[in-house]
């Protein structure tokens, strides 16, 4: 089948349509290295930038480039194709020194450059995010993004000494706080397969907080269970039916510990008998939260 197929309904090689496109992207390019393992490639608008960006991964692992026989005015650019070069050179691993042993003395780690940027980059930026009732909660978020990713390239990072680059310091951060909150890897690796190579949406997510003032949008634990439903069921569905717990608490999906404390804190000051509550009303309304909080574990939220 020839890369020209595509345009008669059927994809290139190496390519593959998604049910569900994210933000706009609905085609992803994959290749295989070496036995049983596949690289994904990323996700693009169209299946001939997909097709390019496999045609680029199969040259540079020496198997030969195949031509790209897209239809006329769907050619990459001259700024798509180093784009899709760089992120395919990222995603095989390619293009990285090997630090000398001078740069591992003077060097600081790893571990301590990420936690000075996740401390006091990251999250003087997210806090900027929330806390900021000016406009829109997306202006805001877009914003503090924008500015990260700005502090990140100009940290002081030493690919010679080992040290990640600003992308993937942030990618980094970013595997963390999903594993922090989730502890799901499958559900990380989808995440950072969807945006990883993109620093402003790597940076979207690092600069989400966990929850707006006056709850002006979704924090980052309810944007990632509306943007990926599929690894949390049927407890992620709003049109399904909430757990019993849920209306003694006066909640509504999704979810998450810091909502559930919230709930009954708010429902214990008139359920308590101090408050003019019976003490049967507080015992079931204490049941249901410990309920809420053992079905949040179960679920790793």
């Amino acid at each position: 089948m020839g890369q020209g197929d595509a345009g008669r309904g059927r994809l290139p090689k190496g390519v593959s349509a998604l049910e569900r496109p994210r933000g706009g992207r609905g085609f992803r390019a994959t290749i295989r290295k070496g036995k049983g393992v596949e690289v994904h490639l990323g996700l693009y608008e169209t299946p001939w930038l997909a097709a390019f960006a496999h045609a680029t991964a199969a040259g540079l692992l020496g198997r030969g480039a195949p031509p790209v026989d897209a239809p006329q005015g769907s050619q990459p650019t001259a700024d798509q194709v180093r784009a899709i070069t760089a992120r395919v050179r990222r995603r095989l691993g390619v293009d990285k020194p090997k630090p000398t042993r001078a740069d591992r003395e003077a060097a600081p780690t790893t571990d301590d450059l990420l936690t000075f940027f996740e401390i006091t980059v990251v999250g003087f930026w997210r806090g900027q995010a929330s806390g900021d009732d000016s406009g829109p909660p997306d202006a805001g978020l877009a914003a503090a993004a924008g500015r990260l990713v700005s502090a990140a390239s100009l940290l002081f990072w030493s690919r010679a000494a080992g040290h990640p680059d600003p992308l993937d310091a942030m990618t980094e951060l970013l595997s963390r706080r999903l594993n922090q909150a989730f502890r799901r890897l499958d559900l990380t690796r989808e995440v950072l397969d969807d945006d990883g190579d993109e620093p402003l949406r790597v940076a979207l997510w690092l600069v989400r907080p966990d929850a707006f003032a006056g709850r002006r949008a979704r924090g980052f634990r309810e944007e990632v269970r509306h943007l990926y439903p599929d690894f949390f069921g049927a407890a992620a569905d709003p049109g399904g039916p909430p757990p019993p717990w849920a209306a003694l608490l006066g909640l509504s999906p999704p979810f998450d510990p810091d909502r559930v404390r919230a709930a009954y804190r708010a429902r214990s000051r008139a359920a308590h008998p101090d408050a003019g509550g019976t003490e049967a009303e507080f015992v079931r309304l204490r049941a249901a939260y410990e309920e809420a909080l053992a079905y949040c574990a179960a679920r790793g939220a």
